[in-house]
This record gives C-alpha cells, structure tokens and sequence, in this order.
C-alpha cells in the first residue's frame, strides 16, 4: 500500500514540476503489472490506482517499470529515509551526500564525496 502511495506522490511531483515523460520504477512485479493493466486491481488499492491513471494523462510518456530489488537500493534508502523523518522532500540541485553516495553504488561507481 505504501509503495503504491509513493508511486502517486512521485507522479504528482513530476507533474507540478512540468515533467512530460515519466519513468516509475518499483521491485513489486504484481503494482507493475497493476498499473499497466495486466492484473485486476485489488480493492484496497483501487482509489490511489485510478488516481495515477488519471494523472498520467496529463504526461506525454509514462511507463510502470519492474526492478528487482537488488537493483534499486538506492530508492529503498530514501523510502526508508522520508518514512523516519516523514515530510515532503524534494531535491532540485544538490542531493543530500548520503543519497549522491547510494545512487552511484546502485551503479557500481565507485565515488565518495
């Protein structure tokens, strides 16, 4: 429920700052599936779904990818990040260090700033 939630508030985020194409990505395979409409929606999840598909008409590209988990540890970090200190974040220039350091490792880069 909470990673379908967070896919919602990242699109409306993408929307207000005027992107037009738009990449979700999340290690559920069965939300993935969901979103694109190869599943039935769960009811518990219906109202926040129906809400993305209608956001996503005001894009021009959006796709609903599948990451495994091991591929994505850097979202679970700033999942895990906002869900303890709660809020709205958003990082227009310069990411906190901890973030810069976990994407270029989700990336094999070997860099420390």
């Amino acid at each position: 429920m909470a990673e379908v939630e967070a896919m919602r508030s990242a699109l409306l985020a993408g929307v207000e700052k005027g992107f037009r194409v738009v990449q979700l990505e999340t290690n559920s395979k069965v939300l993935v599936d969901m979103l694109n409409e190869v599943l039935q929606l769960k009811a518990v999840m219906e109202g926040i779904i129906w809400d993305i598909h209608h956001i996503k008409h005001q894009l021009s590209s959006i796709e609903f990818l599948f990451t495994p988990h091991a591929c994505n540890g850097a979202a679970h970090q700033v999942t895990s990040y906002v869900m303890r200190v709660g809020g709205f974040h958003m990082c227009d220039c310069f990411e906190p260090e901890w973030l810069f350091n976990s994407l270029a490792s989700d990336v094999n880069i070997s860099i420390r700033i």
